[in-house]
């Protein structure tokens, strides 16, 4: 083994690992081949879209001549058909003539008689294909393509292994809250709170929400642990709003249950992704999350979480966080007033501050916000 390949092995575990910029795994060989571009894509192979797109070693005239011809580049139908165990040569699977004459004199000659390459390939997926397209500048040897060949083919499995690693351990992270990681990060959470999947059964939730569920008097669990509410319609809208947020990764609007008897019980819905924070390389590569995040707010259950932490978390000033204390506790605005011995028009004019530094627009979202930011950091009573 060379040095450059040994260190590109390094490189390229390093960079899925730490989901660095893809290119840090093509040091070596982008250095070693300075003068050839390297495109690093992440394609549909249907309408040819592309989702992430990086080219090394160019000017912006590359680009610049590659924009206007890109729907003609005969690529993606070559690799929608060819095996992606070993890597490509493109211009092996198509003649010449057969290529668009806008892209040959736009973008090929222009760019040096870019007419062959050799293709990395990392994952091809339901249409959407990861590689690299390391173009071949007109005078390369056969000599020096079969050597690039050769390295490319040794470099192929490891970056193909690195990609599925850096997956997995995406995918592990979203299914962890549904496993014993997931009971310890809900007893946490100074609220109710439960794991559910897309059919609104329970894979995990916290002793709080089991003492919640348990007496609740419109929330309940049926049989396979669905969670789901007495009243028909609330009922409907509960599973509408985590379907809508398993499938669609939003945020709907609170379900609120009613409670004749009481304060309303609010549940708030968020999707537990896996594509937040992720490389745009990894990120079209990952599975749509199959579970989301039900914080359950009833008055009479939630927890007195420290000012101090509020006010930390938020930003917020003393006056501003007993507002938003008092809201989060079911309070209306003329309630907190009186609660804190204070103006209606001062209390509105606290949540009007609140609203503008955290860019929220409605106090339902302020309580959303209080209860997500609270779902992301340990506390303890």
């Amino acid at each position: 083994m060379t040095p450059l390949l040994d260190q590109s092995i390094s490189d390229i575990f390093r960079t899925f690992m730490n989901e660095e910029p893809l290119e840090n795994a093509l040091k070596q060989l982008q250095t070693k081949y300075s003068e050839f571009p390297f495109a690093i894509n992440v394609q549909s192979l249907v309408d040819q879209h592309y989702d992430y797109r990086k080219v090394l070693n160019v000017d912006q005239s590359f680009h610049n001549t590659f924009a206007p011809v890109a729907h003609f580049n005969p690529l993606p139908g070559v690799f929608r058909k060819i095996d992606i165990e070993g890597p490509v040569r493109p211009h092996r699977h198509f003649r010449a003539e057969d290529v668009h004459p806008d892209y040959v004199g736009t973008f090929i000659e222009a760019n040096n008689n870019i007419d062959r390459a050799i293709t990395l390939m990392i994952d091809r997926q339901d249409g959407l294909c990861s590689y690299v397209n390391i173009c071949l500048p007109d005078g390369v040897s056969e000599k020096d393509e079969d050597q690039l060949y050769e390295e490319v083919k040794f470099l192929q499995p490891y970056f193909r292994n690195a990609f599925q690693l850096a997956l997995q351990r995406r995918m592990r992270e979203a299914v962890a809250p549904t496993k014993d990681l997931g009971k310890f990060w809900l007893e946490q959470m100074p609220f109710s709170a439960l794991v559910v999947d897309e059919h609104c059964c329970v894979q995990v939730m916290n002793g709080r929400a089991e003492r919640l569920l348990g007496k609740h008097t419109n929330l309940q669990l049926g049989r396979y642990m669905r969670v789901s509410a007495k009243a028909l319609d609330e009922a409907t809208a509960l599973e509408s709003a985590i379907k809508q947020s398993i499938y669609t990764n939003t945020l709907p609007s609170p379900v609120i249950i009613r409670n004749e008897f009481g304060p309303n019980t609010l549940v708030f819905i968020q999707p537990i992704e896996t594509q937040k924070d992720a490389p745009e390389y990894l990120s079209q590569f990952l599975a749509r999350p199959k579970f989301c995040l039900l914080m359950v707010f009833d008055p009479t259950d939630f927890a007195d979480v420290p000012d101090k932490m509020i006010s930390h978390l938020l930003n917020l000033t003393p006056k501003e966080t007993e507002v938003v204390k008092a809201l989060t506790n079911g309070a209306s605005t003329r309630d907190a007033a009186d609660l804190l011995g204070i103006s209606y028009n001062t209390a509105r004019n606290h949540i009007a501050n609140v609203s503008r530094r955290l860019d929220v627009g409605s106090q339902t979202e302020i309580v959303r916000l209080v209860m997500t930011t609270l779902s992301r950091y340990p506390w303890q009573a």
